[in-house]
């Protein structure tokens, strides 16, 4: 039934384009790239029972390193953005190699002051991120110049991305770390090395974030600091907890709601944020499995309903 489900999802995905306008295809593309980055946080949340106040740092990391490596590095665009996942693992291993000796706040504390030290390197080392002014100009040039051509491009690599990450998940690693998640001192008992274990989730998640983080700069056509600013790290923790972090495709679900929610909200009212907040708070509220459990709840109500 799940299968059925994300087949026709991604038949329907195939056809979108060609029923939006140019607007609406950006708008899409935003929610294929947050799709991916907040998959990735789920990995380490959902699946390894680890919060990370600072997943947005590899999202900025993915980001800065495609427009670095081609504006001021001189790569061609298609390196520079191949790149750019590498260059997001790179810095996780590194975080994650100091912070998964941690467990519980003191790794999410540790986590969120690793991307706030990036935030403030992005602000201050003008020569080579651009300040406060970021980084400009990185709209494609030949065929992924076009929103229709870059819809796909976005939609066969968020797509191929995130059912590696299933395939992960679905993998003995996966279950490893689930168990982990349960109990990981039972784990260790029995041989398996649980903080190389949290490491390589750590990395693996940094490098899809990371690469999230690219499509999108080459959508937007820009990079700023402010991504990887401390306000950046509640979007994929919204995103997960509104899809439902239980549910794999939940973080999706969850993903495109919050974009949809931004765009028309702050369309109506300045105080989008505000009414955005109240919106997602009655959600969380009135459906504490996200979205993705209102299947089974209306599937118990029309059950208790048929036995009465």
């Amino acid at each position: 039934m799940k299968s059925a489900l994300a087949g026709l999802a991604l038949l329907a995905a195939l056809g979108l384009p060609f029923a939006l306008s140019e607007f609406w295809i950006f708008i899409a593309i935003e929610v294929l790239a947050f799709a991916l980055y907040a998959v990735s946080f789920n990995l380490l949340l959902g699946f390894g029972g680890m919060l990370s106040f600072g997943h947005a740092a590899f999202f900025g990391v993915g980001a800065y390193a495609v427009a670095i490596l081609w504006k001021k590095a001189g790569l061609t665009m298609v390196l520079a953005f191949a790149a750019a996942p590498l260059v997001a693992a790179l810095v996780a291993i590194v975080i994650g190699y100091l912070s998964v000796k941690r467990i519980g706040i003191y790794f999410a504390m540790l986590t969120f002051a690793f991307q706030m030290l990036l935030y403030t390197i992005a602000l201050k080392a003008g020569w080579l991120t651009g300040g406060d002014d970021g980084i400009t100009g990185l709209k494609p040039a030949g065929l992924l110049g076009d929103p229709v051509a870059y819809y796909f491009f976005a939609l066969l690599l968020s797509a191929a991305a995130i059912y590696l990450i299933h395939r992960l998940v679905r993998s003995p690693f996966g279950y490893a770390l689930q168990a982990l998640k349960g109990n990981p001192a039972r784990l260790q008992y029995v041989g398996v090395d649980v903080r190389r274990h949290r490491l390589a989730t750590f990395v693996v998640a940094g490098a899809f974030a990371g690469l999230a983080g690219a499509l999108f700069a080459l959508s937007s056509g820009n990079v700023f600091p402010n991504w990887l600013n401390w306000t950046a790290s509640a979007t994929p923790i919204v995103m997960a907890v509104l899809g439902g972090i239980h549910s794999f495709l939940g973080p999706v679900v969850g993903a495109a709601v919050y974009v949809l929610l931004e765009v028309v909200i702050s369309g109506k009212t300045e105080y989008w944020p505000l009414v955005m907040g109240c919106v997602i708070l009655l959600l969380v509220l009135a459906l504490p499995d996200g979205l993705s459990g209102l299947g089974q709840l209306l599937r118990r109500q029309f059950r208790g309903t048929g036995n009465g």
